[in-house]
């Protein structure tokens, strides 16, 4: 089983694929599983971070009814969601599809510190910026 960062890893490079390919309704649906990933592995600001880029792009995405995701997972309906993209973005899809974008991923996690920089340097954003913004610790 991939370690969850390296999910995290998976979902956040086929989200800047998406963006750079302007598949926006891609890039938000695999923004949500990350955001989802992030909460899940107690690194907040990654998941805020992932919301609020859907967010951006559609103001009334169903992410759009809590104040985090880690509130949204206690909501069926998100839930539901959640459940819908995982199938259509399965891990082993998404590792698919990185291969047939040429992808290459290596051992990039060993060159951060933590598991919140490289998620960070991924979405292209500086990990102790997300934590002030988001109010949280940079431990993780």
């Amino acid at each position: 089983m991939i370690p969850p960062i390296e999910l995290l890893a998976n979902y956040l490079h086929l989200a800047l694929a998406a963006e750079r390919r302007r598949q926006m309704l891609v890039r938000d649906r695999v923004l949500v599983l990350a955001g989802v990933i992030a909460a899940q592995i107690r690194l907040p600001p990654i998941a805020a971070a992932c919301r609020q880029r859907v967010l951006d792009h559609n103001p009334r995405h169903l992410v759009g009814r809590w104040p985090t995701v880690a509130a949204a997972l206690e909501n069926e309906e998100f839930q539901t969601l959640v459940r819908q993209l995982a199938r259509r973005y399965a891990p082993e899809r998404v590792e698919q599809l990185l291969v047939q974008l040429g992808i290459e991923r290596g051992r990039e996690r060993a060159t951060y510190a933590s598991d919140g920089e490289y998620a960070a340097a991924l979405l292209g954003a500086d990990w102790d910026d997300l934590c002030r913004r988001y109010r949280a610790e940079p431990g993780g």
